[in-house]
């Protein structure tokens, strides 16, 4: 098969072919980097279309994750360190969710062939500095402040904060592993560009670690036991953290794609 052919037939009903709504989502995401095609390659549309597609699709898994968050503070107040349970299962649905393209990835390793991953640096420099950066503030920033108030203030919501933070980092250490050492799906300077671009994406997308910086927030609002200066910082902390990693998607997605054959 010629993966660099437009994507067509549009049925899904042949084994590995693109569907109409993930070749429409690819068309739209490539047209928002400044490539507009009416048809694009069968690759990109599997690639691009599935991310898509999967993202408009809500998972009934974040449907009960976000219906625990909205109705926690009357179904879980007696529960002891709630706070640090919804960041554990925001930690769990985030994982599963970095799961949803999968299936498709394995069709498109069979059409372009299985490359080696990029070296680690290369990796790393595709997702960017600041995503890396953010994320190694956000967890040793927590960890500090979860810290100071296990020391000032030891209650069991503290630790549970700890807890959660720890599991939101080993999440996301899991999740931005495997996009480093992804193989290489390509087989032209296009869709090595592609590749490049959706590895910073899939981080953002399936990672965003700077959420896990409110985890240590109410851990330091302990009923103003703590002092102010603790409280600002905490607080001050997880604005910038968010803030940072808001400013690295933007620039990524400002990202333009070179020259090359995207579709027709």
């Amino acid at each position: 098969m010629d993966v660099r052919e437009p994507a067509l037939p549009v049925d899904p009903w042949l084994p590995g072919e693109p569907t109409v709504g993930e070749v429409a989502a690819a068309r739209a995401w490539l047209a928002g980097r400044g490539v507009r095609v009416w048809l694009p390659t069968r690759l990109l549309s599997l690639r691009l279309g599935s991310r898509e597609w999967a993202t408009r699709m809500v998972s009934p898994w974040f449907v009960v994750g976000y219906l625990l968050v909205i109705f926690s503070g009357t179904f879980l107040r007696e529960v002891p360190g709630r706070l640090g349970l919804l960041f554990v299962v925001l930690a769990v649905l985030l994982l599963v969710r970095s799961r949803e393209f999968r299936r498709r990835e394995d069709v498109a390793e069979r059409w372009a062939g299985t490359g080696t991953p990029p070296g680690l640096r290369d990796a790393a420099r595709q997702v960017g500095e600041w995503y890396l950066a953010t994320t190694a503030i956000t967890f040793a920033g927590g960890a500090a402040l979860c810290a100071a108030m296990i020391v000032l203030d030891p209650t069991f919501d503290a630790f549970a904060r700890t807890a959660a933070l720890a599991v939101g980092a080993g999440v996301t250490v899991a999740v931005v592993g495997r996009i480093l050492r992804a193989p290489v799906i390509a087989e032209d300077a296009a869709s090595r560009a592609i590749d490049a671009l959706l590895r910073a994406q899939d981080a953002y997308r399936y990672a965003p670690s700077a959420v896990f910086a409110f985890a240590a927030l109410p851990a330091t609002m302990a009923a103003g036991r703590l002092s102010g200066w603790l409280e600002l910082t905490a607080v001050a902390f997880a604005v910038v953290m968010l803030g940072a990693q808001l400013t690295g998607w933007l620039v990524t997605r400002r990202r333009k794609l070179p020259p090359g054959f995207y579709g027709r």
